[in-house]
């Protein structure tokens, strides 16, 4: 496996991760015993970046991965956990409950990559407030480091305005062989 420096974290990333979108109702992995053998090649063949969310599967792809990780005995230093929170839930109260409930499922004391999965589309939250309460977390070691995901470029200065003290390590977009659109 190829391992990639992510930005200026200290983190070595493989070129390719394990998405764990498939762990829900919408693509039909409810079987933990499923998951488990997926999350075990993964690891085998040297994966260490396993990305979900918080509402694939309502949750369901978070408890199957840190389960899975915890039984297969993996190191947590060895591996980099990529989650992401929906836009519906960045009023600061929500940012807490939620990231509290994600480390529960997750069964880790924090998360290496905390993504913004979408903009808060529906709610008119400020986004230097959501993003101050994203950067509390860091200080807190809840959450080591931002990224987004699925955010319109036009936002990403915006986003990174807010921060004083740390800058977003990731952007992830919708790519592969059909939707080439991120190009």
């Amino acid at each position: 496996m190829e391992y990639v420096s992510l930005a200026d974290t200290g983190l070595r990333v493989s070129r390719i991760g394990l998405g764990t979108w498939q762990f829900s109702d919408a693509w039909g992995v409810k079987n933990y015993d499923t998951a488990k053998r997926l999350i075990e090649k993964a690891v085998e063949m040297g994966i260490n970046l396993f990305d979900t969310a918080m509402v694939y599967g309502n949750g369901l792809s978070e408890e199957f991965l840190g389960r899975a990780l915890r039984e297969i005995g993996v190191k947590r230093e060895e591996i980099i956990i990529a989650t992401k929170i929906p836009g519906d839930y960045l009023n600061p109260l929500d940012v807490f409950r939620s990231v509290r409930r994600s480390l529960g499922r997750l069964q880790t004391k924090y998360i290496d990559i905390l993504q913004l999965h979408w903009p808060p589309c529906w709610h008119n939250f400020p986004t230097c407030k959501y993003m101050r309460t994203l950067e509390r977390l860091v200080k807190l070691g809840l959450v080591n480091h931002i990224g987004v995901s699925n955010y319109p470029v036009r936002l990403i200065d915006e986003v990174r305005s807010c921060l004083s003290t740390i800058d977003i390590v990731s952007m992830q977009y919708r790519y592969n062989i059909i939707e080439r659109q991120a190009e």
